[in-house]
């Protein structure tokens, strides 16, 4: 006979629901589900059910998210109907087989329960395959999934009961009737869309309940305001929304923990940067505990452990996120024109008082906030405060991943801030210059976007958005290289000769082996006597593009070299042995060769005589660098006729990256460092030196772009660089 159980470690009583909850009555005597009298709809797929009207089998399209669809009739359906026993409730349960399931149109019901709160859960039973089981938000059915992603998408997920036969029930958690006046449109039941198309799963007692409490509300609010306006909601584009929403449903308080103190054994025994490690053992392990209990919502748990895993300071370290393709995605990811049609850029305020600050780069035309900016435009105010102060509180919980080293932090931010503050302001203040030499308070003007309202309509549809290209954002003020070339699978390299010269280079990062580095070749084996290296927007790569463009440009006439190095236990991070061993990867054999790799170890020397590049002058430029961006210009730092030009240091992410698996329902995979780096210039003084995680590469002159250059249409990073690079 079937047995119910919790998969949870311990004992729990179902008061500790306080989220996701039991739905369904399950009865030991004879094994069976059995609907509670107060549910508001069950689908049972017993003989004598009819599915509501609009109800389709659907399927996922190829290279999409749409659904193809597909009328449904009786010989269908029973097609698809199991009577011999495997139903979890009554007789019959439904197969989601041949990648093909169920979008549940059940217009009575989602009309009766607009203004409500309700539970959606069903029982499922994998046979080789995943499933997707989410609840869809449109203003009609066939507006999404079709020509339109929904306008809310919530998956549900695990409750912790299971049968001893292998059903699972699953449940979305209290969710709104409708957000921001947008209804339920369907119950979604398919397979995953990376699943196995020859497996199968059984579904069966798909329930929607009555759940207690008001819809969240679109009142205005801000970030500093969301937990005394919104409650356990969030607030996204200046007004309140529900949780689910933007974070996914709450777990169940066990399956909490359980994530919770899979990231504390991350942050504190296999994470490699030991910076990070330090701080996972400390604020990191009693914040994220304190978390699990204190948590109403969605927001605060994903959020909060979001927040907390990017404050672990490892820029190559991440929580994931939900799969959220909806306007309520919770996290800022890439970098965009967004609403405001402009991008941002660190700036000195050479003519405004001094100091570092965020100003526009780039501007469009015709944004939906209906000011149009222009560059030069300084961002004085957000929501009333102070951007860094508004920033520092607001980009850690949204944020996908931070910088290692804080003195980069307005850098890294820079580039995705016209998204972030689309997304979560309400309003800020640009100030602009009455020219390029008269900047002081008397001389610039203020002026107030009213960011969340204009936004907020054109989410609703009450107001029309404009025509508008969004375009990407640079930490470049301008291109060092007038024509780009295409990267082909790897990161472009491109050049151009100046007029006095010199070489201009500009790439991003190091993803790249045969072409990536035959072009680094082929500009360093002429022996260039000038070459100005823009590597402005650094997003890393590979090891071996690192040792391959260092070998071009340094020597044994001026030795260096780097070990990255895994942690030696869990105990005891670096014991005595770890870079005894590690040190034969430096010295006697290839840090690629099998006995270095398989123990977590890369490392090199310089070993060319005579580099192609060694006597080029190189100016290099950083801005927003990071992994092989660290190490690139940290492995060059010190050699002749070498100088880094940025407004601030690279991230400081020395070491190897892995993905890490989803560790919730409906949330993809963050990633970890696994490595940390020593630099020195023989293997003795790699061995003696310092772990350089937590700090970046700090340039030799600093120096970020001004306010009176914007104004003016000039570079002053590659304008530096030019001026010394052509130096006698």
């Amino acid at each position: 006979m079937k047995a119910v159980f919790f998969s949870f470690t311990v004992a729990i009583a179902l008061a500790l629901f306080s989220s996701v909850a039991r739905a369904s009555t399950f009865d030991s005597s004879d094994g069976q589900v059995h609907f509670d009298s107060d549910t508001l709809a069950t689908y049972g797929f017993e003989e004598d059910d009819t599915l509501p009207a609009g109800t389709t089998f659907a399927k996922w399209s190829n290279n999409s998210f749409a659904l193809t669809k597909t009328a449904i009739d009786v010989d269908s359906v029973d097609a698809t109907l199991s009577s011999d026993g495997t139903a979890l409730e009554g007789k019959r349960a439904f197969l989601v087989q041949n990648s093909t399931g169920l979008l549940i149109d059940d217009e009575a019901l989602f009309a009766k329960v607009k203004t409500a709160r309700v539970e959606v859960s069903l029982w499922a039973k994998s046979i080789g395959t995943s499933a997707s089981f989410s609840i869809g938000y449109g203003k009609t059915q066939d507006a999404i999934y079709g020509t339109d992603l929904p306008f809310v998408q919530v998956r549900a997920i695990r409750t912790g009961r299971e049968t001893s036969d292998g059903w699972v029930e699953y449940s979305s958690g209290p969710i709104d009737g409708s957000v921001w006046g947008v209804p339920l449109a369907s119950i979604m039941v398919l397979p995953s869309r990376s699943s196995s198309t020859s497996g199968a799963v059984w579904v069966d007692a798909i329930e929607v309940k009555s759940v207690s409490g008001a819809i969240t509300e679109p009142k205005a609010c801000t970030m500093a305001t969301v937990d005394k306006i919104c409650g356990d909601g969030d607030c996204m584009f200046g007004h309140c929304v529900t949780s689910t929403a933007t974070w996914g449903a709450l777990p169940p308080i066990p399956h909490r923990r359980e994530l919770a103190e899979r990231w504390i054994k991350i942050a504190t025994e296999i994470q490699g940067d030991r910076a990070s490690a330090a701080i996972g053992s400390t604020t990191f392990t009693t914040e994220a505990r304190e978390l699990v209990e204190s948590s109403t919502s969605s927001r605060q748990f994903f959020g909060g452990m979001n927040r907390l895993v990017n404050l672990l300071r490892n820029n190559h370290t991440s929580f994931g996120g939900p799969v959220n393709f909806t306007e309520f995605s919770p996290q800022v990811a890439f970098g965009s024109s967004s609403s405001l049609r402009a991008c941002f850029g660190v700036v000195e305020k050479d003519i405004a008082g001094g100091g570092q600050a965020l100003a526009v780069f780039e501007a469009g035309a015709n944004p939906l906030s209906n000011v149009p900016l222009k560059a030069g435009d300084l961002l004085t105010s957000i929501d009333g405060r102070d951007p860094k102060a508004w920033i520092d509180d607001v980009y850690p919980l949204v944020a996908t991943t931070l910088p290692n080293d804080p003195l980069s932090d307005l850098g890294n931010v820079s580039v995705n801030m016209s998204t972030l503050v689309s997304i979560r302001a309400s309003t800020i203040v640009v100030s602009r210059c009455k020219s390029a030499t008269q900047c002081d308070a008397a001389n610039r003007t203020d002026i107030p976007i009213d960011v969340a309202s204009r936004i907020y309509g054109a989410i609703n549809g009450t107001i029309t958005q404009p025509e508008g290209q969004r375009f990407g954002c640079s930490a470049r003020f301008t291109d060092s290289v007038a024509t780009l070339n295409a990267g082909n699978g790897e990161d472009p390299v491109s050049t151009q000769t100046g007029a006095s010269g010199e070489v201009f280079v500009q790439f991003d990062g190091f993803q790249g082996q045969g072409a990536w580095e035959a072009s680094m070749s082929s500009i360093f084996t002429p022996k260039p006597a000038k070459v100005v290296m823009d590597a402005r927007m650094g997003h890393g790569g590979y090891y071996s593009a690192v040792e391959a463009l260092f070998n071009l440009l340094r020597g044994t006439s001026e030795p260096f070299g780097v070990l990255s190095v895994g942690r030696g236990s869990h105990e005891d991070a670096d014991p005595t042995w770890l870079l005894t061993t590690s040190k034969s990867c430096l010295t006697a054999q290839s840090s690629f060769d099998w006995s270095c790799y398989s123990v977590n170890t890369n490392g090199f020397l310089a070993t060319v005589a005579d580099p192609p590049g060694a006597n080029t002058k190189i100016a290099w430029l950083n801005s927003i660098d990071v992994s092989a961006n660290d190490f690139m210009p940290r492995l060059l730092q010190g050699r002749s006729k070498f100088r880094i030009f940025a407004p601030h240091p690279t991230s400081g992410a020395f070491g190897a990256i892995i993905s890490l698996p989803g560790m919730s329902g409906g949330f993809q995979g963050g990633s970890i460092q696994i490595q940390d780096s020593r630099f020195g210039a023989t293997a003795n003084d790699v061995m003696a030196a310092s772990w350089e995680s937590g700090h970046g590469v700090v340039p030799d002159q600093v120096v970020a772009q001004k306010l009176s250059d914007t104004l003016n249409g000039v570079d002053t990073i590659l304008t530096a660089a030019k001026v010394w690079v052509n130096a006698p």
